[in-house]
This record gives structure tokens, C-alpha cells and sequence, in this order.
């Protein structure tokens, strides 16, 4: 079955023999980020989107966790940008994550879409969404 991500618009086609996609989604963040003056030192609600591409030709070789890219390190790589110093822009932020997100070996690509939550009134959000590949 060919798998499309609207994250990443590729299929599992696209890929040859394979792959796996782990992500993390909606995980919200205060993050102290912005421009303007008034923005700074004010912590902002952030809304985290990650997705990760790992090709593969074959099933993991046992049920660990050894066995696979962790999780985990998805949650990590945001956690560590935040703590990092400040950046004023998401598209600085954004390209600190993939650079993170693209460490493991396995990974081929990877997606971060982050979006400030508190800055329009109503339901609309300002945010960025990027994509790097190995």
C-alpha cells in the first residue's frame, strides 16, 4: 500500500524498498521567541509537528528498542532547541530541530512544523513548516 504524508507531500514510492515514518505530534511549548519588542522576555504557546523519514529495506531484527530509531529523541530535539539561547524567528528555531532530528544515521528526512498559537484572534495561527533532507 502506497503511503502519502501531507506533512512531507512524498509517498512511500518515492523511497525505493521502503521506509519508516515516526513523528510526534501537537505538542505545545511556552517558548520565549519573537521580533518585536513586546514580544520578548513574553513567552509565546507554540504547537510542534515533527515528522521523521527512516529508510528501510527490512523489519526490525527483534522487538527492541536498540532496534530501531528511539522516539524519544523526537521530544529531545525540540526540548534542547528551546533550552538553547534565544532565537527571535521560527524559521531559526525550526532549522535548529531538523539539525537535530537529522542526526541519527537511519533518518533520510525530516519535517518540523511549528506554529504560534496565541498571536491572531479567532481560529487562525501564524507558523512555518520546513523540510531537510539528508
Amino acid at each position: 500500500m502506497d503511503h502519502y504524508s501531507e506533512e512531507t507531500g512524498l509517498r512511500n514510492s518515492d523511497y525505493g524498498s521502503g521506509r519508516t515514518v515516526i513523528f510526534l505530534r501537537e505538542l505545545f511549548r511556552d517558548v520565549d521567541i519573537g521580533i518585536h519588542a513586546h514580544e520578548i522576555g513574553r513567552p509565546q504557546k507554540l504547537r510542534f509537528d515533527i515528522e521523521v523519514i527512516i529508510l528501510n529495506s527490512e523489519s526490525p531484527k527483534s522487538d527492541k528498542i536498540s532496534d530501531v530509531v528511539n522516539y524519544e529523541y523526537l521530544l529531545e530535539s525540540i526540548d534542547d532547541s528551546i533550552r538553547e539561547t534565544r532565537v527571535s524567528l521560527l524559521e531559526s528555531l525550526g532549522s535548529r530541530i531538523l539539525n537535530k532530528l537529522l542526526a541519527p544515521l537511519p533518518v533520510s528526512e525530516a519535517t518540523v512544523k511549528i506554529t504560534k498559537m496565541d498571536i491572531l484572534e479567532g481560529d487562525a495561527n501564524f507558523g512555518c513548516q520546513m523540510s531537510r533532507k539528508r
